[in-house]
């Protein structure tokens, strides 16, 4: 008898620009044949992703209770593509309502492989609260992210400093990454234009941040 293969865990933020990249992730490590591959998301992304995935692919689609009308968004709101920006953000706040059921999600694959945790669970890089569930079920966690390194360091300094509100200019530098030269705040999305520093979304290590000891 065969030994079971690996399982692998991932869960992308509700946004095709966040689900293409997991999906394509998804099907480069399914080609090595050496893991089971457990793609999460809300029932109706899960219901568009069954005509993305190859014939005869093994990945497994879970679907994460989620009704969009608890949280002041419109019914069947699960993606990022139909909703208006400050929506969105109402979106990413309510993404964090998933933790519960997403623990409950991971203690049952545990019980379905005999007690044995999945490999790893690769979780969006605004899913920082999964890295504890990770730690609390003894799994490893990774955050991907579907930006290239160099843009990702970028927005990570502007979310973490807001350089361009202290300044009289449109134009600003980071100061704890020079290597970027200056940018203009017509390069900023809206997300960051409005952010003051306050912003439950910028400060809370539930929505955007990555716990100490997360991989």
């Amino acid at each position: 008898m065969a030994e079971p293969k690996e399982n692998i865990v991932m869960f992308p933020f509700m946004a095709q620009g966040h689900i293409i990249p997991f999906l394509a992730l998804a099907l480069h490590i399914e080609k090595t044949k050496s893991f089971t591959i457990t793609f999460v998301n809300t029932p109706l992304n899960i219901k568009k992703l069954k005509s993305s995935i190859p014939p005869d692919s093994s990945i497994k689609l879970l679907e994460i209770p989620f009704n969009s009308s608890d949280h002041g968004l419109p019914p069947n709101s699960e993606n990022t593509d139909i909703l208006p920006y400050p929506l969105i953000i109402s979106l990413l706040h309510a993404s964090t309502s998933l933790k519960p059921a997403f623990k409950t999600l991971i203690e049952d694959i545990i019980e379905e492989q005999e007690g044995k945790p999945p490999l790893c669970i690769i979780a969006d890089i605004f899913f920082g609260w999964t890295a504890t569930v990770a730690k609390d079920l003894g799994v490893f966690h990774a955050i991907f992210s579907g930006a290239g390194g160099f843009g990702l360091a970028c927005y990570y300094s502007v979310w973490s400093a807001l350089p361009h509100r202290g300044v009289d200019s449109d134009e600003f530098e980071l100061k704890d990454f020079k290597e970027a030269s200056r940018f203009h705040v017509s390069q900023l999305p809206l997300s960051i234009l409005a952010a003051d520093g306050s912003d439950s979304w910028v400060n809370t290590d539930e929505v955007l941040a990555v716990p100490k000891g997360s991989a």
